[in-house]
C-alpha cells in the first residue's frame, strides 16, 4: 500500500536538496487504488500515530544532537520536535558552525525515515525505535521521538554534524550541533558497512524471524561507492533507510558448517515485506524448509501532487531504481528524456544477498527469487540482469510489461520515452527500461537464465499485470526460444479473495501445486545444468492459453494449463562431464495435489541443454543423442544434432512419459572428446570396445608375459571399482562385466601390472 505522511509547508532556501513550496493535505480525500499507490489515508493515520506517541515524551523543540562513528557509518541522533517537521536537513563541516551556509548539506530525511515509519507500520508497534551500533561494539536503542540520520563515509576525517528543521538556517551550540567533531575512518576491510538487527520474534507456526535495517549511500556518481558498499541512491536520498525480514526454517541445520538455501521475496505494488514472511502467503506456500526466506520492502518516500495538493508518499521503484536527477522533494519533478535510470534498488537487494551469504551461511549456488505482481517484474529484471547469481525465478501474476502509470513514470519515464539504464548489453549498448521487465529480452552476457516459472490468471484485469495479447506474445516467444521457461495459467484474478483456481484450491499441500512452493525452489542450484524443455505449444495434446482474451469459458484457449509444468527430472542424477551429458526425465503422475499430475500419457517437446558446467561441445560440431527406457534400456529415440553457434545443444521432439508409465534417460555425447586410451606405458596397448558402450565392453591388450593384473574403473567423482584378472602372453580380451552396474559417465580404466600403470578412457552409456 502507498501512503501520505504530512504536507510540506513554507518556502525552502536554495540547496542541492531543495524543493518548491507545497500545500496542505485536504481534510478528506479518496483512497487511491492503482497498483503503484499506497493507501494515503492509512499512512496519514500512521503519521498521526507518530504525533500522539511523541506527545507523551516531548514538549520542546528539537535538540540534543549527538553523533558517533561505528561500522563504516556516522550515526546522527537528535530529539525531534512537535509538530513533526516533514523533513530535517543534516549538515557537516570540519569546523564548528553557527549557520547552515557555513556547512555542507549531506541529507534530508522525511519523517517516515528519521523515525522508523516502515517498522512501526509493519509491526503495529507505536513505540518502535531504531537500534544502532555504538563505537564500543554494543547497541543503542533510540528513545521514542529521537530522530536518526546515517552517513556512509567514503574517506577518513572528522566533522561536526548539525540537524536543522528544513527551511531554517540557525545552528546553536549545545542544541542542534554535535558538541565535538566526530572522527571517522574509511576502512572497508576492518570496518565494513553492515545491516543491523531491529527485532527478533517468532512468527505463526514457530518460524524464527529477524528484522534488519540498513541505510544507503547516495551520490550522483553511481560508480563512486565503497568497495564494500555501492551507491544505492542519488544524492537526494542519501541516508535512505531500508528494511528486510529473514524468516528461518524450523530446525534449520547448519551443523558442521553446512550451507543453506535462501529465497528473496519481492512484494507487489500494494504490499509490504511483512506480507511475505514464512507464515504468510499460504496461496504459494512460501515457508522455507531447509534455509531462509528474505522478504524486502520497496519504500521510496517522496512528495507528489495528489488531487491538486502536495503530499508525502511512500512510493515504489518497481524494484529497480530511479533516474539520477529525480528530486523527491519537488512534486513537479519528472523523469526527462536524456536522463538515465540507475538500478539503485537492485543494488540494494544484491548487497543484501551478499550479506546473508556471509551472516547466515547461505550457499551462493542456492539462492532463488520469488515475487508477486510488481514483484514478479522485479524478480524477472533481477534474474535476467544477473542470472549467474540465482538458481530459480518464480513470478506470480506477471509484471512483464510497462504502463504509463503516473507515480512510476515520474521516476522511470514513460513507455514511449523508454529511457536508458546503467545496465549494459554484451555489445556495450544501454539496456532500456521497457526491456528490463519483460520475459524474454536477455540482459546479460550469460547465455542461460535460471529455471523460470511463472503463473498468471485469465481473469486478471490489473493494469500492468493483466491477461492480454501482449502477455501471450511474450509467453509464445519464451516457449519458442528454448529458455527453459515453465508457463502456467488458470482462472485466477489478480488478488486472491478465494482459492478456487486450478493451481490453487486451498492452503494445504494437497490443495495446490508444489511447483510454486518456496521449498521446491530450495532444491535447485545455479551450478547444475538442467533440461530446458520448450516448444510445448507444438504438441497438439498440450493445453493452449489462447490469444490473450480475458475470462474463461469463452472458447479462447483453455481455462487452465501449463507449458513445461508437468515435466520433472532427477536432480541427483544429472551427468554433466566433458563429452557426456545425461538426465532422467518424466511427467508428474504421483503428486499429492491431483492437478499437478499430467492428464496426458506423454508429451512432445524440444529440449535445450541449459546451464552446462563441463559438457561443452564445439559450436558447429555434431553430437550424438539417445533416449532410453530407464528400466528396459531400450532405445526409444536417437539421432545427431549440430551444436548452435552460441554453443547451445537442442534435441528435437523429445517424448517424455508419465512417471507411472515410463521414465527415460536422455544421453548426449560429444564424439570429439577422445575415448581411446592414454597409456603411460607402451608395453600394454589398451583398447576398449565398443567405446562409447552400453552394458558390457571388452578391454583388449597385448601382454609380453604371464602376469596378474588389477583392472580399476575410476569415476569423475573419484569413486573406484576394481577386479583382478590373469594375463597370458600375447593378446588378452578381458570383459568389463564387473563394471556393468556402474552409472552412465566417463571412467578412467586403469590396468596395474607389476607396478606399471596403463590408463584408457571409457564412456559408459
Amino acid at each position: 500500500m502507498y501512503s501520505a505522511l504530512v504536507t510540506r509547508k513554507g518556502f525552502i532556501p536554495k540547496s542541492p536538496l531543495s524543493v518548491i513550496p507545497t500545500r496542505p493535505i485536504p481534510p478528506t480525500f479518496e483512497v487511491i487504488k492503482t497498483p503503484y499507490h499506497m493507501n494515503l489515508l492509512q499512512i496519514l493515520r500512521l503519521f498521526l500515530t507518530f504525533q500522539l506517541m511523541l506527545t507523551v515524551f516531548l514538549a520542546f523543540a528539537q535538540t540534543n544532537v549527538r553523533a558517533w562513528y561505528a561500522q563504516g557509518q556516522v550515526w546522527v541522533i537528535w530529539q525531534a520536535k512537535l509538530p513533526l517537521p516533514e523533513t530535517y536537513a543534516i549538515y557537516k563541516s570540519t569546523t564548528a558552525f553557527s549557520n547552515v551556509s557555513q556547512a555542507t548539506p549531506i541529507g534530508r530525511p522525511f519523517a517516515y525515515e528519521y523515525l522508523p515509519g516502515t517498522f512501526i507500520e509493519q509491526t503495529s508497534n507505536k513505540q518502535f525505535t531504531y537500534t544502532i551500533p555504538k563505537p564500543d561494539g554494543g547497541t543503542y536503542a533510540l528513545a521514542p521521538g529521537e530522530g536518526l540520520f546515517v552517513e556512509t563515509v567514503t574517506n577518513s576525517g572528522s566533522a561536526y554534524y548539525a540537524v536543522v528543521e528544513w527551511g531554517k538556517t540557525t545552528v546553536n551550540a549545545g542544541v542542534n550541533i554535535s558538541a565535538t567533531a566526530i572522527k571517522y575512518t574509511h576502512d572497508p576491510i576492518k570496518e565494513p558497512v553492515n545491516c543491523h538487527l531491529q527485532l527478533a520474534n517468532t512468527l505463526n507456526g514457530g518460524y524464527p524471524a529477524k528484522w534488519y535495517a540498513m541505510w544507503m549511500l547516495g551520490k550522483q556518481d553511481h560508480l563512486a561507492g565503497r568497495p564494500d558498499f555501492p551507491v544505492m541512491a542519488n544524492v537526494y536520498k542519501n541516508g535512505m533507510p531500508a528494511m528486510f525480514i529473514v524468516s528461518e526454517a524450523l530446525n534449520m541445520d547448519t551443523i558442521g558448517g553446512k550451507l543453506i538455501p535462501a529465497t528473496h521475496w519481492l512484494h507487489g505494488g500494494g504490499g509490504l515485506a511483512i506480507h511475505h514472511t514464512a507464515d504468510k502467503t499460504g496461496q504459494f506456500n512460501i515457508a522455507p524448509r531447509l534455509g531462509i526466506s528474505v522478504s524486502h520492502t520497496d519504500d521510496f518516500t517522496r512528495i507528489i501532487v495528489y488531487e491538486g495538493d502536495t503530499v508525502m508518499t511512500s512510493g515504489r521503484t518497481a524494484w529497480f531504481g530511479w533516474v539520477k536527477s529525480y528530486n523527491p522533494f519537488d512534486p513537479s519533478a519528472d523523469a526527462k528524456p536524456g536522463d538515465t535510470l540507475i538500478n539503485y534498488t537492485q543494488r540494494r537487494i544484491l548487497w543484501v544477498n551478499n550479506w546473508i551469504q556471509r551472516n547466515y551461511r547461505v550457499d551462493p549456488k542456492r539462492v532463488a527469487l520469488q515475487g508477486y505482481s510488481m514483484g514478479s517484474g522485479g524478480v524477472s529484471a533481477l534474474g535476467k540482469a544477473f542470472p549467474e547469481l540465482f538458481s530459480t525465478i518464480s513470478a506470480f501474476n506477471n509484471g512483464f510489461r510497462r504502463v504509463n502509470e503516473a507515480t512510476i513514470t515520474q521516476i522511470h519515464g514513460t513507455v514511449e520515452e523508454n529511457l536508458p539504464t546503467n545496465l549494459r548489453y554484451p555489445n556495450g549498448q544501454a539496456v532500456r527500461i521497457n526491456e528490463v521487465f519483460d520475459l524474454t529480452t536477455s540482459l546479460s552476457a550469460t547465455r542461460d537464465l535460471p529455471i523460470f516459472r511463472t503463473w498468471a490468471g485469465k481473469n486478471d484485469i490489473n493494469d500492468r499485470m493483466h491477461w492480454g495479447p501482449d502477455l501471450l506474445a511474450q509467453y509464445r516467444k519464451a516457449d519458442s526460444l528454448g529458455l527453459g521457461t515453465q508457463i502456467s495459467w488458470d482462472e485466477r484474478p489478480h488478488t486472491y479473495d478465494d482459492l478456487n483456481y486450478h493451481w490453487i484450491q486451498g492452503l494445504g499441500a494437497s490443495n495446490q501445486t508444489a511447483l510454486d512452493n518456496l521449498a521446491t525452489q530450495e532444491l535447485f542450484s545455479s551450478k547444475q545444468s538442467y533440461p530446458g524443455f520448450f516448444n510445448h505449444r507444438l504438441d497438439p495434446n498440450n493445453n493452449d492459453p489462447g490469444t490473450g482474451k480475458r475470462g474463461i469459458n469463452n472458447g479462447d484457449g483453455d481455462n487452465w494449463g501449463t507449458w513445461g509444468g508437468f515435466h520433472r527430472w532427477d536432480l541427483n542424477n544429472i551427468q554433466d562431464q566433458a563429452g557426456l551429458w545425461s538426465a532422467t526425465a518424466w511427467l508428474e503422475s504421483k503428486a499429492s495435489f491431483a492437478n499437478d499430475n499430467c492428464p496426458i500419457n506423454s508429451l512432445i517437446a524440444d529440449l535445450a541443454l541449459r546451464r552446462l558446467q563441463k559438457f561443452s561441445p564445439r559450436p558447429g560440431s555434431e553430437v550424438n543423442w539417445q533416449v532410453r527406457d530407464l528400466v528396459t534400456n531400450a532405445i526409444l529415440q536417437n539421432g545427431k544434432v549440430t551444436v548452435r553457434a552460441d554453443g547451445l545443444v537442442v534435441l528435437p521432439k523429445i517424448v517424455v512419459y508419465k512417471e507411472d508409465l515410463r521414465k527415460v534417460r536422455i544421453v548426449v555425447t560429444d564424439p570429439l572428446v577422445a575415448t581411446r586410451q592414454v597409456s603411460e606405458e607402451v608395453k600394454f596397448k589398451l583398447q576398449i570396445e565398443p567405446n562409447p558402450s552400453y552394458g558390457t565392453a571388452t578391454l583388449t591388450l597385448t601382454s609380453p608375459k604371464t602376469a596378474e593384473a588389477t583392472v580399476r574403473a575410476i569415476a569423475a567423482s573419484g569413486q573406484v571399482k576394481a577386479f583382478k584378472t590373469s594375463l597370458k602372453v600375447g593378446e588378452n580380451r578381458v570383459p568389463l562385466t564387473p563394471f556393468e552396474g556402474l552409472p552412465t559417465g566417463f571412467y578412467a580404466i586403469e590396468l596395474l601390472v607389476e607396478g606399471q600403470r596403463n590408463v584408457g578412457k571409457w564412456l559408459k552409456w
